[in-house]
């Protein structure tokens, strides 16, 4: 190969169109944003979204095509590439709207107060949308809502005094707890009444020689629901957070 072709490649390779969900795509979708002309057929991103998500809630990922949401919404699915340009462009853009769904709490003088909040809301939201948190971890969270969260976090914690630093790894540290969480929540991991006394169950059973631990206390391994799993950890997380500052 000559030293031409290699160039060539390389080029190729610059060329190539960011991942979707990437800070690059996303520097380009704002770009893109801040060029688009309104038309007159009225179909905007927000009537995109809004009939995406209604039947991702209420039929899941699998029926979420392009045909499917431009059948809701009445027009030629071709027509809906000017505001999302594939499927995965619109997961992407789905749950940055859903984010902005969450109620960001205001700033204060108890850091904690504002931080417990806004990880119980963040988690109702996801919750409320089950279909799309397989969504989340398929890249960066970089949209106008996610950078909303984000600014809204880091003033919460830096008006109560942390410095900027700790403010940092505190806001991120509880997003990854809540997003966690969720997940194990909502996955093959999640804990219905009827798994947990199954699981109960299966630990009971267990030779008591080999496992005496977790025989003589199945009832308290099984019994924790998703709710009380994420109130402990997340007390137990402030708790932390917050013996780091009076260490100080």
């Amino acid at each position: 190969m000559s030293t031409h072709d290699v160039e060539n490649m390389h080029d190729q390779e610059n060329l190539s169109p960011p991942d979707v969900g990437s800070p690059a795509w996303w520097s380009a979708r704002y770009a893109a944003r801040a060029r688009r002309r309104s038309r007159p057929d009225g179909l905007s991103l927000e009537a995109i979204m809004r009939a995406s998500l209604r039947i991702a809630d209420a039929e899941g990922l699998d029926a979420l095509t392009m045909r499917t949401v431009a059948e809701r919404l009445d027009v030629r699915h071709t027509s809906l590439y000017r505001h999302v340009p594939s499927r995965e462009a619109l997961l992407v853009e789905l749950v940055d709207h859903m984010l902005g769904e969450i109620t960001l709490p205001a700033p204060g003088p108890d850091w904690r107060v504002g931080t417990e909040a806004g990880a119980r809301e963040y988690r109702r939201v996801l919750l409320a949308h089950r279909a799309l948190v397989p969504v989340l971890t398929r890249g960066q969270l970089l949209g106008p809502n996610a950078l909303l969260a984000r600014e809204q976090g880091l003033r919460l914690l830096t008006e109560a005094g942390w410095p900027a630093e700790s403010a940092v790894r505190i806001y991120l540290t509880v997003t990854h707890y809540v997003v966690g969480a969720v997940v194990l929540d909502t996955g093959g991991a999640a804990r219905t009444p009827a798994r947990r006394a199954a699981m109960t169950g299966l630990f009971a059973a267990l030779p008591a020689g080999r496992h005496p631990l977790v025989t003589a206390h199945s009832a308290l391994l099984g019994g924790p629901d998703g709710d009380a799993e994420f109130d402990f950890g997340l007390r137990c997380l402030l708790d932390g957070i917050a013996g780091t500052r009076e260490g100080r």
